[in-house]
């Protein structure tokens, strides 16, 4: 193989690389969040409490690239009503557990305590998220 032909290769292969280095993901809030659009009270996220899960996990991909904005940004899941069923259901988005297309809240609290009762009782306790 000709050292040109190996070079164009290279540069081609960085040129593809590049956007993906590029992207870097945005820092994650060091505050808590408050989320307080249902009508059982405020509830605390903290980005810290849940360090060990992935940002695309709940942060998913939107037309096929990573998405970092708040899920209630309009457009997203900016349907208020604790009865909307759509796909932009901020309820739905939290609280779905049967067939969610994507990660939510208390699916995930659910899967992470499946084999711990104590644990269970706990993560399934409304109280705990909604203040």
């Amino acid at each position: 193989m000709s050292k040109r032909l190996l070079f164009c290769i290279c540069i081609l292969g960085l040129a593809l690389a590049l956007p993906g280095i590029a992207s870097e993901r945005p820092a994650a809030p060091a505050e808590a969040l408050k989320m307080a659009r249902g009508s059982k009270g405020e509830v605390v996220f903290n980005h810290a409490t849940h360090g060990t899960v992935e940002c695309s996990t709940c942060h998913h991909a939107v037309e096929g690239k990573e998405d970092y904005r708040s899920c209630a940004t309009a457009g997203c899941h900016d349907e208020f009503g604790q009865k909307a069923k759509s796909i932009n259901s901020y309820y739905q988005a939290i609280h779905k557990r049967k067939e969610p297309q994507h990660q939510t809240c208390l699916d995930c609290h659910y899967k992470n305590a499946e084999n711990d009762a104590e644990k269970l009782k706990l993560l399934k306790n409304c109280k705990l998220c909604h203040k």
